[in-house]
């Protein structure tokens, strides 16, 4: 069985043969390599391609959907091989001796797009019969006035129905000359030079020179009003470069050794960062950290500023040495600022556990457990918050607080206590260690009232390391305890018995069971 193959000649698609597109492909390629040097090359490869893909539209609707050998046989012959005009014109024989082919296609009707009035018919018509068009045209007119306009409808018929002759090869068969490579190279060709000839005469004409010197006085115009917009732009621009740089290192002047709020046009307010950087990494470092932000950015701003004094002045400097330095600087800069954050990361690769034991001796079935008034309240800035960290400021003195969390547990011991379990984070994990012991926590136990501090702080000096407390209530089979309204804002989900919400625990009494913690009745 044949091996079929699909391919795709001037935009049609056929299935063929393996051994008649090997054969159609050879001829392609003749056809390439004999018409590819000529300037009008192109096209009349395209034409033929055309021409090649109606007859195998013709032959494939009659004898299949499939290319075979014969068909390309058949073609080539009509067409003819690109050798035989190669060899008429270098031996230039005479006409006598060459073999005309005899394959025509007949007159067919197209609309003449060459001589074409109003749609090209009377063209196609004056080809059709091998007449002027000009007879067809008064013979037109005549009909118009006899008919009274009717003629005008078989115009428009006429004007629907014949295909335009879009092609070279519509063209010959417009003319009823045979559609193969020697009448569509010849008519390519004639096409090409009339054109050419048309072209050539326009530019010899006087309009032409007349025409050129218009343009050009134009351009010189334009170019002139160019050069002014632009030199215009430039300077807006240059203007804009050095207003925008001072009044943004002015800004930045005053934000780092003013008001101590840099960067405070991110929307978390304007003390955030440097407040928060003084617990992250210390006073020294926030000083050196803020002063090679301020180099990188200042540096490209006074750039920026000595490129508009140029577009504005336009003044030439050569001095590599001040550009350089800066450069410098500014990877200086780049460098502290990357070593630092770096650095800085390692303090949190350990993490280490500071854990208090405190028992509640009463003689009291039931503890009360409250929460402390809130002595930050009005102290805490609420712009800034990290892993529910805040910073208050009392007394002139900045302190970094955060929330704890609190859970009861069942315990078969026989009186109540408090487990105060810090964790924190640090380059080893003794400094890890010291970390979470610098969170402090505040409990005050009167009897049975157990008062519980809103907030733990870091102590002073000590930086922020992802500290966290956690404080556990072990609480004996038999006890009971009375959760507070406020103890909402520490309690961390309370495993009880009926799976009661925290929110919906305080305010009430709670015992101990063997199956935990139960709404005592």
């Amino acid at each position: 069985m044949k091996r079929t193959l699909t391919i795709n000649i001037s935009g049609t698609v056929f299935h063929i043969d393996e051994d008649a597109y090997e054969k159609l492909q050879a001829y392609l390629l003749d056809i390439n390599r004999y018409f590819g040097s000529d300037p009008e090359g192109r096209e009349i490869i395209m034409d033929i391609e055309a021409r090649i893909a109606e007859l195998f539209q013709e032959k494939t609707k009659s004898d299949g959907n499939v290319v075979t050998i014969q068909h390309v046989e058949e073609v080539i012959e009509v067409m003819g091989q690109p050798s035989d005009f190669a060899a008429e014109e270098e031996e230039e024989e005479p006409a006598s001796h060459h073999k005309k082919r005899t394959f025509r296609t007949g007159k067919r009707l197209y609309r003449d797009p060459e001589h074409t009035v109003l749609g090209g018919v009377c063209g196609g018509l004056g080809a059709y019969f091998n007449l002027d068009p000009v007879i067809f045209r008064l013979a037109f007119v005549l009909l118009f006035l006899v008919s009274h306009g009717i003629i005008v409808l078989l115009y428009l018929i006429f004007w629907i129905v014949v295909p335009k002759a879009s092609s070279t090869s519509q063209r010959l068969e417009m003319r009823g000359e045979d559609v193969n490579i020697d009448n569509i190279k010849k008519t390519i060709k004639d096409e090409f030079q009339d054109v050419k000839k048309n072209y050539q005469k326009f530019r010899n004409s006087p309009s032409y020179e007349r025409g050129r010197e218009k343009v050009n006085e134009a351009g010189s115009v334009l170019g002139s009003v160019l050069r002014v917009i632009l030199k215009v732009l430039l300077i807006i621009i240059g203007v804009g470069l050095i207003v925008g740089g001072l009044l943004t290192i002015i800004g930045l002047v005053g934000s780092l050794f003013v008001s101590n709020a840099f960067l405070g046009i991110v929307p978390w307010g304007s003390h955030m960062i440097p407040q928060f950087f003084h617990f992250y990494v210390g006073t020294d470092t926030l000083n050196w950290l803020m002063i090679s932000v301020a180099a990188l950015v200042g540096i490209p701003l006074l750039a920026l500023i000595y490129l508009g004094t140029k577009l504005v002045f336009r003044y030439k400097s050569n001095n590599a040495a001040v550009g350089l330095s800066a450069f410098a600087l500014w990877i200086i800069a780049l460098m502290i600022l990357l070593g630092t954050g770096i650095s800085k990361v390692n303090y949190f690769k350990r993490q280490g556990t500071f854990t208090q034991r405190r028992e509640i001796t009463t003689k009291a079935d039931t503890l009360y457990l409250k929460l402390a008034p809130d002595q930050y309240r009005d102290y805490i800035n609420d712009d800034i918050q990290l892993d529910d960290m805040r910073i208050a400021t009392l007394n002139g003195r900045d302190v970094l607080v955060g929330h704890p969390s609190f859970d009861i547990e069942s315990t078969s011991g026989s009186e109540p206590e408090l487990i105060i379990r810090s964790k924190a984070r640090g380059k080893t994990i003794d400094m890890a260690q010291d970390n979470a012991e610098s969170a402090n926590y505040k409990i005050i136990v009167r009897d049975s009232l157990v008062n519980f501090s809103p907030w733990f702080e870091i102590a002073e000096g000590k930086q922020w390391r992802d500290q966290e407390v956690h404080v556990i209530l072990r609480l004996p089979v038999g006890k009971t305890v009375y959760l507070g309204d406020r103890m909402i804002k520490i309690i961390n989900d309370i495993e009880n018995t009926t799976n009661t919400w925290d929110g919906d625990m305080v305010g009430k009494f709670w015992t101990m069971t063997p199956q935990g913690l139960s709404l005592a009745k």
